[in-house]
């Protein structure tokens, strides 16, 4: 159970998350607009000879990786394993310093969204090289699919901070 101020915290935090959430997901759609705008000048000196299937291709296949490895990445820095730390105070202000499992879960979203993003920059490099807009909206969309799943979600900082606390070492009064 989270103390009074903990969930003064995370409520506070939770506004944060959100905005940065909203941010990333919403440069998905600058995306678009940039390549709307300025991608007939962009892709005129695009090489035509450059082997776009190849690329393309190799991009799906990162694409895939890169879905795979945001999934493992964010499990990995949520996991209750991994966390040795603990509340530290901030020597200016002497109040207590942003809970563990807040700072903990800001990380995994943030990895977690940029790594996602960049599924909608491979989809902007393709379109730069010459590819169609079709294949730009695929990216942009698989990537905004991810951000989705990505998205903060109160439930799961719970329960990252009811885990971090019932493995937190017992100390004693030494």
């Amino acid at each position: 159970m989270l103390s009074p101020s903990e969930k003064e915290v995370l409520d506070k935090g939770m506004i944060v998350l959100w905005i940065i959430w909203g941010a990333i997901l919403i440069s998905l759609f600058v995306y678009v607009l940039v390549c709307h705008l300025t991608g007939d000048q962009i892709r005129q000196h695009s090489n035509p000879d450059m082997p776009l299937t190849l690329f393309k291709n190799i991009l799906y296949a990162a694409s895939v990786l890169t879905l795979l490895i945001s999934y493992f990445v964010r499990k990995a820095i949520l996991s209750v394993r991994s966390s040795n730390t603990r509340t530290r105070s901030s020597t200016i202000s002497q109040q207590p310093a942003q809970p563990a499992f807040m700072g903990k879960y800001t990380v995994a979203m943030i990895v977690s969204l940029a790594l996602s993003e960049s599924i909608g920059i491979y989809g902007v490099v393709l379109f730069f090289m010459g590819d169609s807009l079709q294949t730009l909206y695929t990216f942009i969309g698989v990537s905004a699919m991810a951000m989705i799943l990505y998205r903060p979600k109160k439930e799961e900082i719970l329960t990252l901070a009811n885990e971090m606390k019932m493995n937190l070492p017992h100390t004693t009064g030494l």
